[in-house]
Formats: C-alpha cells, structure tokens, sequence
C-alpha cells in the first residue's frame, strides 16, 4: 500500500515553516495539562499527613507552565507561526496608553511583497489556541461535577 503524500495544511511538524517554533509551542500548550493530570502520579510521595505537598506543587507547575505558554504565545510562537504583533503606545500629549494589534498580510499576494503564510503552522497555531482553553473549561466543569482533587480550586480554599 502506498502512503499518500502530505500536502500543506497537514497536521504534520515536517510541514511546518518554523519547526523548532511551532514545537516549542505545542510543547507548552500539552504540558501544562500533562502536569495537570498525571502530575500527582509522578510526585505523589511528597505529602505527609499535615500538609498536602503534591496538590501544591502541581498547582505551581501548572501555573508556571502556563505563564511561559502565554508568553511564548504572545511573543514568539503568534509572531513566527501566523504574524501577529502587539505592543503599547503611549500618547505623549494625553499619557494615555493603549494596546495595538496587528496581524500581518500573508495571503501571498504580490503587491504586499510579505512572504507567503505556512497553512500547516497557521492550522496547528488556531487549533491549539483553541483547544487548550475547550480542554481546560471541560477539566473544571469534570472537577467541579466530581468533587475529587479539584487542584484549580485551591485559590478558593482547601477541599477534603
């Protein structure tokens, strides 16, 4: 049987303009769940009977991993993988600040002179910016219908 070529817009890294990049980014965006979920089972012997170690130190983890996604996210992967830019201006006569966004032509039209946009990098950049936060809203409403280790929880309070 013959395997079929990949075309661009494959979900395949190989494709990808910005391999090291958009790796880095999935790596980030899987982590943080992956310490979320299986987290405990890997350092599970940190607690003692007074105090609940392991639900804190995956709760930190998960918290650092989740800042060093967003900015990655915002600084490097959006840039490289689908051309997004921000930054602050300051009205020098108000003081005033406000955030600007922008998003570069990619379309690959010849009069922007801007290079073409990968459709691998730009699939795998809107497919995980969407799915972590789905995945995330589902972990919450599962721990909230459970009952059971509700680690987000824990800057409400402590649940037994």
């Amino acid at each position: 049987m013959e395997r079929s070529q990949a075309r661009a817009g494959d979900l395949s890294w190989r494709l990808s303009s910005h391999p090291i990049t958009l790796l880095f980014f999935l790596g980030f965006r899987i982590s943080s769940l992956f310490i979320y979920l299986f987290g405990s089972i890997f350092i599970s012997n940190l607690d003692t009977d007074d105090f609940p170690l392991t639900s804190i130190l995956v709760f930190i983890l998960t918290i650092l991993l989740l800042a060093a996604d967003f900015y990655y996210l915002k600084n490097i992967a959006g840039r490289r993988l689908v051309g997004l830019r921000w930054w602050n201006e300051v009205d020098s006569a108000s003081g005033d600040s406000h955030w600007v966004f922008e998003s570069q032509d990619r379309s690959g039209s010849v009069e922007s002179g801007a290079p073409t946009q990968n459709a691998t990098d730009k699939r795998f950049f809107w497919l995980a910016l969407y799915a972590q936060p789905a995945l995330w809203v589902l972990l919450a409403i599962v721990s909230v219908v459970r009952l059971q280790n509700p680690i987000w929880l824990s800057l409400v309070g402590e649940w037994h």
